[in-house]
């Protein structure tokens, strides 16, 4: 064994009662049994594995579910990964059959909680079973749990047939158990038979808090334990996480490896142990007089100073009086680390140093390796409170030359990323980050450099302070952390250092930069400072350029660091990074070991099995390094010709177009200035060329005159007045007899995108959407084949190509070129507007953007860099992807049907952008921070309010509202336009106060009342009075209305009456009814939850449903239903119509 006693030999059983009430313990083992059986392996602690659930004599004829399950042992290293595992000869001799771990798992997660019936359960019988598979030559610790007390006489149920005879019965036989059944039939006699026979046992009891608690039920786990030299505690949180904690917790500090360090961590349980222990030996049987002080053994009779009661009455109070002097007996201390330290059992000899183990044994290696790998894989979190698992975590990572070592790291990585918690997975994150320090590695890496090769050297000196600029530190309190970290380096934790191997992005490269930039150099010993060249290297670390050769592994780009912060070591290709950072901002004194390095580097960084190096940020680095490398070297050489750089030819060309590709991504929300012709807009100008209408008789512009009617105008033709006096009124508003080509009308221009053709207006007080010619109000009428196209008859201006309504018959004596009469006029009518590639692409397509020959892309700007490359291939990427290509022939770009004027004007300013690396950034206009187009939101959705706001903002804004809070009115209005927002913002923001029922009242009312959101039935009530309020009244948390409140208080007052008449009735009955009134009296309360918080069925697949708070829009997350429901109904709606249902049935704001 690891210990070096070969006398000292453990087998581990996990003995647990599977009864119904046990499920949260079976659900336990789930997460503890994985790590027993993981720390069984890595310390030697246990020959033998294996679990053992016992239940009741009622489930004794079950062919499935029955009252004993035995797993089988796992033979240590079975199962393991372990080459040449060994078990002891006597294992061998007994040719125990072996399982294998996998099926001990599978076991634990099948067990099914089934069966008891009375209160006791067969706790006997599932000792003397676990007897039968103990051993002679080997101590078994026994992990046994359960909330039940066994079969003893006082506590039993003692009618004919009870289980309590069956089990007597059962035990009883000669032969039962391998003859130690008779040994078992009574408790003191297990105890004593566990500890002194043949077989013997160390008995660990984890209990039930209700069992904990009691000490006439307790009192038998305690005295067991005792005897056979275990512990009894119990469970004060029986959740399955904190059982497998404290079971995990208990067996490393039996073990001897309790956690390290000075940090007291509390557990949720109590550990019991009897104050006076003197006469515990002297107890013959279960029933023994003697035992009371300990165990139930027997009731006394009643005192004499009860004689006048009845009989019933008298016992009572001579068992509770029992009870209490057995609770004076027994101390209670909160399990911690100092208590299992202090208190708790432990081996005789503790384990071996394993990361001892770890350096000197082979074979040791490889298990620690696959163990480690299955315990992070189930619970990576484990990996930081486990000593053994921590400790061996850090040989690993020290072990350079392990190969499994990247694959584990890698897969911790990844793991941590799948936690939830926030918390819990920045936790995580520093641990592991903190399990690279290198320092004594770096420090022997330094010390062996000879003597003549330490000079040049590279250091940081402490007694330099770089102080952070006034603008910067501005900046800083400003909030604008992204621009500038004003931090000393010295501040930097080392998983921001580390940060350069998964991101190359700005903040990370500027905090490297700054390192760089503060380093000295010292070309000889004579160079240094005084105060340095006193120093050691493990005071003030010198880093000599020497180590920047192929022949010392490119080491000094790993430890340059180490100057920092000492222990920190980057691998290979984060280090190789540095140095073409290093490159990238010109710092003379390392430029020939950098760039020695990165061409050692040349043709391993096109490998798409490394998906860090695949985003724009680490490809801009490499290119903007190669190209101060190649200008460089390119003036140093009397500005020849150079034929090669640090990347390959091909590789350069594909990095660039992977980023300008990326960039462009970046940019299709940067405003672009395009040159569009105008847009009138009811404008007032001259109204050209007029016809004599033969209907009205007044002159008419041509736009409005109507092909084959006589000649006549529209509004002649039309018949859409509502009465005579709207047709006079129309006929004659704006125009008169004498009117000629410059009298002023009304210019406006269709709103079809396909159309925009522009025409005059006579009515224009009578319009009141947008504007839409008589050709466009009339497509339905028109055959099925021109729906969709202009039909309106126009001419193009040659000038700014505006198209005007001209009908055929009129076209007599225009001249040509034709221009418009706004152009015969001198006005403006080619505009600059504001548009997006995105915009631009909607309208166009993306083919003048992006060539994307044979969809090499499957989708366009919507994957990471990554997963693009890796489905398209560098090949068919390079030959088929680029960005603002030259196309032959050029197609024309419009922009709401009107021709771009100066697009090579626009693609070149959005090429200016992809190539410069960046893009536009715009305040946010409710906080002013500047942030990417990209992550600025319209405020409210609503035509006409162009402001764009933050997520930030939004959620501040609109989810200022809490339910159980006073309801803030304003926050329900757009802050800038000050309508309501459309209702997917309100929906997406607003926390649920988009659907509060009775909403509307609170808005109609909000001048004379404040409204607040009940908790509890999710409604606006009244709250206060204005003018009462006077001010802001004081803030509320969980606010209930009165109706609810009155609805509480009765349900409480019920639930209290219920309480006290169960209670009533404990002291007239026995401990199994006590038990059966307590789940009672639960499952009462269970009810009156459900009844205060209503249970409702999903319409869609029926499933029962709480509404805690809140919105009354349900939508239901059972996979594959999906169904969007009405909580105050419960009727199933479209997602588009429950918000107009609710409006109109329950009083919400939307429909």
């Amino acid at each position: 064994m690891a210990t070096g006693n070969s006398d000292e030999v453990y087998d581990l059983l996990i003995l647990v009662d599977a009864t119904y009430s046990m499920f949260n313990y079976l659900e336990s083992l789930k997460i503890s049994l994985p790590k027993v059986i993981s720390i069984s392996n890595l310390t030697d602690s246990f020959e033998r594995v294996g679990l053992l659930a016992y239940r009741d004599y009622s489930e004794f004829s079950r062919a499935n579910d029955g009252m004993l399950e035995w797993s089988g042992w796992l033979q240590h290293g079975e199962g393991s990964g372990r080459e040449g595992a060994e078990t002891s000869a006597a294992s061998k001799s007994k040719k125990v059959p072996s399982v294998t771990a996998e099926s001990v798992m599978r076991m634990a997660a099948n067990l099914e909680p089934i069966g008891g019936g009375d209160y006791p359960e067969a706790t006997k019988t599932g000792l003397a079973y676990a007897c039968t598979l103990m051993r002679e030559d080997a101590t078994t610790i026994v992990l046994l749990y359960t909330d039940a007390p066994p079969h003893c006489w006082m506590v039993a149920d003692r009618d004919k047939g009870s289980n309590y005879h069956a089990e007597q019965a059962a035990l009883s036989k000669k032969d039962t158990y391998d003859g130690f059944g008779q040994y078992f039939i009574d408790w003191v006699s297990a105890a004593k038979q566990l500890h002194q026979g043949p077989r013997k046992a160390h008995v660990f009891s984890f209990l039930d808090r209700n069992l904990g608690t009691s000490a006439l039920n307790a009192g038998y786990y305690n005295y067991l334990s005792t005897i056979t030299r275990g512990a009894c505690l119990y469970l004060t949180d029986a959740r399955p996480h904190n059982i497998a904690k404290v079971t995990v917790d208990v067996l490393l500090a039996w073990m001897g490896t309790g956690k390290d360090g000075s940090e007291n961590v509390q557990l949720p349980a109590k550990l019991m142990r009897y104050k006076n222990g003197a006469t515990i030996k002297q107890i013959k049987n279960e029933r023994d007089d003697v035992a009371n002080q300990y165990f139930w053994a027997s009731t006394p009779n009643p005192d004499s100073k009860h004689g006048h009661l009845p009989a019933a009455v008298g016992h009572q109070h001579a068992r509770n009086k029992l009870e209490k002097e057995m609770e004076d007996n027994v101390a209670e201390t909160a399990l911690d680390s100092n208590t299992l330290r202090q208190y708790l059992p432990k081996r005789k000899t503790p384990v071996q140093d394993f990361a001892l183990r770890y350096r000197t044994d082979e074979i040791y290696r490889r298990l620690v390796a696959t163990q480690l790998m299955d315990v992070i894989e189930r619970d990576v979190a484990s990996m930081s409170l486990n000593p053994v698992f921590g400790t061996l975590w850090r040989a690993i990572c020290n072990d350079r030359e392990n190969p499994e070592r990247e694959s584990l790291i890698t897969a911790f990585g990844l793991q941590i990323e799948t936690i939830k918690d926030a918390e819990e997975k920045a936790r995580m994150k520093l641990w592991l980050e903190e399990s690279y320090d290198y320092a004594a590695e770096i420090l022997e890496i330094l010390d062996s450099v000879p003597e003549d090769e330490r000079y040049p050297c590279v250091f940081l000196d402490p007694t330099i302070a770089f102080t952070a600029g006034k603008k910067a530190q501005e900046n800083e309190s400003a909030g604008n952390s992204d621009e500038v970290d004003v931090r000393p380096i010295t501040e930097f934790r080392r998983d921001e250092l580390l940060e350069i191997g998964r991101s190359c992005d700005g903040r990370i490269l500027r905090r490297l930069g700054k390192i760089l930039t503060q380093l000295s150099f010292a070309h000889s010993a004579a160079d240094l400072p005084a105060h340095i060249a006193v120093t050691t290297n493990k005071e003030v670390p010198r880093i000599p350029l020497s180590l920047g050769s192929k022949d010392n592994g490119w080491k000094l780009w790993r430890i340059l660091l180490h100057t920092v912060l000492p222990g920190t070591m980057l691998a290979a290709r984060p280090a190789m990074l540095l140095a073409a950072l290093s490159i990238r901002i010109g710092l003379t004194p390392l430029f020939s070991n950098a760039s020695a390095a990165l061409l050692s580097w040349k043709s391993r960084w096109n490998n798409l099995e490394v998906p860090e190096t695949w985003n724009s940020s680490c490809l801009g680095l490499l290119l903007d390094a190669d190209a101060e490398y190649r200008k460089q070297v390119q003036e140093a050489d009397n500005h020849a010709e150079v034929a090669s750089g640090l990347l390959g030819d091909s590789d350069r060309e594909l990095f660039t177009q992977l980023v300008h590709y990326q960039h462009a991504r970046a940019n299709l929300l940067t405003t672009l200035h395009v040159d569009i012709g105008w847009t009138p807009d009811k404008t007032a100008m001259p109204v050209g060329p007029t016809v004599q209408c033969r209907g009205c008789e007044y002159p008419r512009s041509v736009t409005i005159m109507v092909e084959k009617s006589g000649g006549k105008c529209g509004l002649c033709i039309t018949n859409d007045f509502q009465d005579a006096n709207h047709k006079s009124r129309a006929l004659n508003a704006h125009v008169n007899k004498h009117d000629d080509a410059t009298a002023t009308a009304t210019w406006v221009e269709c709103s079809v995108q396909a159309c925009r053709a522009q025409y005059v207006c006579y009515n224009p007080e009578d319009l009141n959407v947008r504007p839409k010619c008589h050709f466009c109000r009339t497509q339905k009428r028109v055959a099925s084949d021109t729906q969709g196209k202009p039909t309106a008859p126009t001419l193009e201006c040659e000038q700014c190509l505006s198209r005007i309504i001209w009908p055929h018959e009129f076209r007599k004596d225009i001249q040509h070129p034709f221009k418009c009469t706004a152009c015969v006029n001198n006005r403006k009518t080619v505009e600059s507007t504001e548009t997006n590639a995105e915009r631009i692409c909607k309208e166009n397509g993306q083919g003048w953007l992006l060539q994307n020959t044979d969809k090499t892309v499957a989708e366009p700007f919507q994957r990471s860099l990554f997963h693009t490359i890796s489905k398209a291939g560098t090949d068919k990427f390079m030959a088929n992807v680029r960005i603002l290509p030259e196309l032959d022939p050029d197609p024309a770009l419009t922009m709401h049907g009107k021709l771009i004027r100066n697009k090579e004007a626009m693609k070149a300013t959005l090429m200016s952008w992809i190539k410069q690396r960046t893009f536009e950034r715009t305040p946010c206009a409710l906080c002013f921070s500047d942030f990417p187009n990209a992550r600025l939101l319209p405020a409210c959705r609503r035509r006409g309010c162009n402001q764009r706001i933050c997520e930030g903002c939004l959620n501040s804004w609109y989810g200022s509202n809490q339910s159980g809070s006073i309801i803030n009115t304003a926050a329900l209005f757009c802050p800038f336009c000050r309508r309501l927002p459309a209702a997917r913002t309100l929906a997406a923001y607003g926390m649920g106060i988009h659907a509060v029922g009775d909403l509307r009242n609170a808005v109609q009312e909000r001048g004379e009342w404040i409204h607040a959101w009940c908790s509890d039935c999710g409604n606006a009530r009244r709250y206060l009075e204005r003018e009462c309020a006077r001010g802001t009244p004081d803030a509320v948390q969980n606010w209930r209305c009165e109706g609810c409140i009155a609805e509480a208080q009765e349900r409480a007052r019920i639930a209290e009456q219920e309480a006290r008449d169960a209670l009533a009735l404990v002291e007239r009955i026995d401990a199994e009814g006590r038990r059966n009134a307590e789940q009672a009296l639960e499952e009462a309360k269970r009810l009156q939850e459900e009844f205060r918080i209503p249970v409702k069925k999903c319409p869609g697949c029926k499933t029962r449903t709480l509404k805690v708070s809140g919105c009354n829009h349900i939508t239901c997350t059972i996979g594959g239903c999906g169904t969007h429901w009405c909580w105050g109904c419960g009727k199933e709606f479209n997602r588009d119509e429950i918000y107009e249902h609710m409006e109109s049935e329950h009083g919400g704001l939307y429909g």
